[in-house]
């Protein structure tokens, strides 16, 4: 390894922790002034002050509803990344395939309406 290699190496480290620092420098100066008081100062959990008792009544609703919409959201993943797989097969699936895709759109639309009738859905 010879030395102009090495210059080169130390040139660019120090260029990086040079800019580093400036940038760091120059947001400082010309950012926003950040306002102390309390209400900044505590961490924000879905509404509920993190110093109060623990033991505070929580709504269920909230909670199923809560499920219902992560559930919701990981079986829009998975028809997204089927489809995005018909794209990429060019529509040439097998009927098994098609059948369990249908199957699994069956079994998202009736849970769909039996949240509906046990008014899980209803806030």
């Amino acid at each position: 390894m010879s030395m102009g290699v090495l210059y080169e190496g130390l040139y660019f480290l120090f260029f990086v922790l040079f800019l580093s620092v400036a940038l760091m420098l120059v947001s400082m100066i010309l950012g926003q002034r950040v306002r102390r008081n309390s209400d900044k100062l505590v961490s924000f959990e879905c509404g509920f002050d993190p110093m109060s008792s623990s033991r505070s009544p929580f709504s269920f609703r909230f909670f199923v509803l809560a499920l219902l919409f992560l559930i919701f959201d990981v079986e829009v993943v998975m028809i997204i990344s089927f489809c995005y797989s018909l794209k990429l097969l060019f529509f040439s699936l097998s009927s098994v395939s098609s059948f369990y895709f249908f199957l699994f759109f069956l079994i998202l639309l009736l849970g769909l309406v039996h949240e509906a009738n046990e008014g899980s859905l209803d806030w």
